[in-house]
């Protein structure tokens, strides 16, 4: 039996703690050893959780451990996951029970899918991809290493998604369009033509934030 070490016990970090007992694999191929974080007392009166064990520069990898990252930011994602395979550390997948993935989809490493995510025929998911709530992704898409979709996300047929890009609640892609890397859709926008990299945008059709 392995022992999962969860990276971040913050918000979201909880949360994924709390989703773990409708999750493939739970006390079956994985028990939970506890989080990693830098602050110590991120937890204090907040019963019921496991213990942080450690900060995450500070951790060395044990035989028996495997990894989440539970944090939502794209960037320090990379950064911590990046920092734990250096030391030898091993990820898994944590999927929801009633996550549905279609014939000739492929899903990464390190991915985090919640509840009633449905991704549909042969489309491609990364590496440490998370997926909120009722994301649903449309046949033929494609969704890049380190990206984060929030709640209610659509993907239609043919969407390509870039690394480290955030697509937050709501938002829609449109069939075809790219979104390109290091980018963020605000929630509820509609993407109706390609983002380049590195570009925030909003609103319904999708237009460049600028500050």
């Amino acid at each position: 039996m392995k022992e999962l070490v969860i990276i971040g016990a913050r918000g979201w970090g909880r949360e994924v703690y709390n989703m773990l007992p409708y999750c493939i694999g739970y006390e079956t191929e994985f028990t939970v050893k506890g989080f990693l974080d830098d602050k110590a007392d991120a937890l204090d009166g907040m019963p019921g959780y496991p213990s942080i064990i450690s900060s995450v520069e500070d951790y060395q990898p044990k035989p028996n451990d495997v990894f989440v990252c539970a944090l939502g930011d794209a960037r320090w994602k990379r950064h911590y996951a990046e920092l734990i395979m250096a030391k030898g550390g091993k990820f898994i997948n944590i999927i929801h029970e009633t996550v549905v993935i279609e014939r000739n989809s492929t899903i990464g490493n390190g991915c985090i899918l919640c509840k009633q995510v449905f991704i549909s025929c042969d489309s491609q998911i990364g590496d440490f991809v998370t997926m909120q709530p009722y994301c649903a992704i449309g046949h033929d898409s494609s969704i890049g290493n380190y990206c984060y979709l929030g709640g209610r996300v659509f993907t239609s047929g043919g969407a390509i998604i870039g690394e480290s890009t955030e697509v937050h609640t709501n938002a829609i892609i449109l069939p075809s369009v790219k979104v390109g890397n290091n980018c963020m859709v605000a929630a509820g926008s509609v993407v109706i033509r390609k983002v380049k990299d590195g570009t925030t945008v909003y609103g319904n059709p999708a237009k460049v934030f600028k500050c």
